[in-house]
């Protein structure tokens, strides 16, 4: 099954009325904002941004005016309000209204657009405000995810080209067509034996592709269709290699996830259980796998 079939967006429809909004800013990434909020009686004025705001919904139900309609905002859509676009916003369920951000500022959004092999030009808008498209909602419900579980910009970034090129082929005006992949077989191996080697480090996806001289998109489908994996997959794949080797010369499993590269201990369990299916501290315990 494809992997936008796997991933939706979990409805919570939770006893917890309260409103609640939480911004952050990933290191490491200049122009990129998430935010995630839960609204129940507040009501947005008419206002616009200076940044494109990429939304999915995940619970309860919202409404918002955009370009004269209005726009049912119910869980599993995603709203596209480009910037200068005005709009409102307000929850019409008793639960409220629930979804996570990204606010991508223009100048992010122009460098994502060279990564991604772009061709012709490209208005900043978007041909509707809501779109129900289950392939961008499981980039975005990726890119949420890693944002929380991870602190690999490799990984952030390259999850990110992901839902920007869906935004380019389907969403932006006009639709964009991206250049065909080739093999670029000596660029895919220099990328690989870096990875084997710093697997610990929190390279950027356009070191990498400068290391390559391929575009960053380009470089993430070609290593994609030649490997088996994403750049960022391989280098989680070399970090728990790295982990399992370190562990069972008995290093500590706290100072094991950090030295591997891994934002912390969870972080190393999870990825270490779903390669060896089994998690560090029984595998230190048992003496190997």
């Amino acid at each position: 099954m494809a992997d936008h079939q796997k991933k939706k967006p979990v409805q919570r429809e939770g006893k917890n009325h309260q409103e609640l909004v939480k911004y952050s800013r990933p290191p490491g990434l200049d122009g990129l904002e998430v935010m995630s909020a839960r609204w129940v009686k507040h009501s947005f004025a008419p206002h616009m941004h200076d940044f494109y705001a990429i939304s999915l919904n995940y619970a309860g139900r919202g409404t918002f005016d955009c370009r004269g309609q209005i726009h049912d905002a119910s869980p599993g859509t995603c709203n596209l309000i480009a910037p200068g676009e005005l709009h409102t916003g307000r929850a019409v369920s008793h639960h409220g209204w629930e979804y996570r951000n990204l606010y991508i500022e223009p100048a992010l959004m122009k460098n994502l657009f060279v990564g991604l092999d772009r061709r012709g030009p490209l208005e900043p808008r978007f041909d509707s405000p809501l779109v129900s498209d289950q392939i961008l909602v499981s980039h975005l419900v990726s890119v949420f995810e890693s944002l929380i579980e991870s602190t690999s910009l490799l990984q952030i970034e390259s999850l990110l080209l992901s839902v920007v090129a869906r935004l380019i082929s389907s969403h932006f005006v006009p639709h964009q067509v991206s250049c065909k992949i080739g093999r670029e077989s000596a660029a895919i191996r220099r990328v690989r034996e870096w990875l084997d080697a710093y697997s610990d480090q929190n390279i950027s996806i356009n070191t990498l592709a400068e290391m390559a001289n391929l575009s960053p998109y380009y470089l993430v489908r070609t290593f994609h269709k030649q490997v088996g994996v994403a750049p960022h997959r391989y280098q989680t794949i070399q970090r728990v290699h790295r982990a399992k080797k370190l562990l069972a010369s008995g290093r500590p499993i706290a100072e094991t996830a950090s030295e591997a590269g891994f934002c912390d201990q969870s972080h190393l369990n999870r990825c270490f259980k779903q390669s060896f299916g089994i998690a560090p501290g029984k595998y230190v315990k048992a003496g190997t796998i």
